[in-house]
């Protein structure tokens, strides 16, 4: 395996600059010029894991504990943007999920609707861009502009 050249994958490597970082991380509004970048992710991404030469060797699990929930694979974004503080905590409670907290995950919801392109969110999002969480309404704002 050759070593990465800094240079060459620096921004691939600089923390600020990754899905999860931004996704998980992250507080308050995204950068506008690194929104259209994440598309439709609404908490990480699985590229390093799929990338990882190191990975190619680990044998897949069978284990139930560790398939993924049914409902979780591509959950619908209308959903988790307007998630209450209650059916987040019941729903993503002791899950790595929690760590973006209830206003990341809204936000990034509202992202990847800006993203996605699909006018049928253009309702919703009008009503999100007056949202009492500054983030989401911000975020909301800008996913209206990017679909109109």
């Amino acid at each position: 395996m050759a070593a990465l050249d800094p240079q060459a994958h620096i921004a691939m490597l600089e923390r600020e600059l990754q899905w999860a970082h931004l996704t998980i991380e992250k507080r308050g509004a995204i950068p506008e010029e690194m929104r259209a970048g994440i598309g439709r992710h609404v908490f990480g991404c699985d590229i390093c894991q799929d990338v990882c030469p190191w990975n190619r060797k680990a044998p897949a699990t069978k284990l139930e504990e560790f398939q993924p929930r049914a409902e979780m694979v591509n959950p619908a974004l209308d959903w988790l943007a307007e998630i209450s503080a209650e059916e987040f905590r019941n729903t993503f409670r002791g899950t790595p999920v929690s760590r973006a907290k209830r206003a990341g995950l809204r936000r990034n919801a509202v992202v990847a609707m800006g993203n996605s392109g699909e006018k049928q969110f253009l309702p919703l999002l009008k009503k999100l861009a007056t949202d009492e969480d500054e983030s989401v309404a911000e975020s909301a704002t800008r996913a209206i502009r990017e679909i109109e």
